[in-house]
């Protein structure tokens, strides 16, 4: 017999909520805080480490207008009713269903004001693969992009696709923005592939083990 929760997204956050509460923080941001702003970012961030983004959104930068890019399945609409409920519009789409549909609503958002999230290796991997997506939202709109590096100092460690990773009760957390990166609006496909690259390898940096305990 399967049993079958009710609006499960509001569980999801009031999970993300209780346990953040419990978690220390140190937050690096080399630049300085870039809110209010009137530039607009693509937050990119590993599918594994996405569990308080929602959180940190709501709470380092209240009143900044933000979307979610999730992708069309079930557990894609449990992400965004979860999203929701931290002031995040979901965008459903995926490489392989909905891509260019996404692609429009996302830059449209970007266009009204709003601060893309994005799982680049999402939803189904290959894990740390950054998609070329990425690079053409940025080329489309001129947002830039933010790589959002998240650590924690203990975390189970699911055995998913991705690792799926869950900081445990009263533990240590990291979360660092990366330099944001201006991508040329024209590029040959050739230096779009090595932007891709090159941003990849900066978020994959970020996979690293916390500098200092919080």
């Amino acid at each position: 017999m399967k049993i079958r929760l009710k609006q499960p997204g509001r569980i999801v956050a009031w999970l993300i909520r209780t346990l953040a509460e419990t978690l220390r923080y140190r937050v690096v941001n080399e630049e300085g805080m870039f809110y209010p702003s009137d530039a607009r970012h693509i937050w990119i961030f590993w599918h594994n480490r996405m569990f308080l983004i929602p959180w940190f959104r709501q709470n380092l930068f209240p009143g900044q207008h933000g979307a979610f890019l999730t992708s069309p399945s079930g557990d894609g609409q449990i992400i965004a009713e979860a999203c929701s409920e931290f002031g995040l519009r979901p965008v459903r789409g995926s490489s392989s269903r909905r891509g260019a549909q996404a692609m429009i609503e996302m830059a449209q958002m970007i266009k009204t004001g709003h601060d893309i999230g994005i799982t680049p290796d999402g939803p189904r991997g290959p894990r740390y693969q950054l998609n070329m997506g990425v690079i053409k939202l940025a080329q489309l709109t001129g947002a830039k992009i933010l790589p959002v590096h998240v650590r924690y100092d203990r975390a189970i460690r699911f055995k998913t696709w991705d690792g799926f990773q869950l900081p445990l009760p009263f533990s240590g957390v990291e979360i660092e923005f990366a330099l944001p990166i201006q991508v040329p609006r024209r590029m040959t496909e050739d230096e779009c592939e090595q932007q891709r690259v090159t941003i990849e390898q900066i978020l994959f940096a970020g996979t690293r083990e916390p500098s200092t305990q919080p």
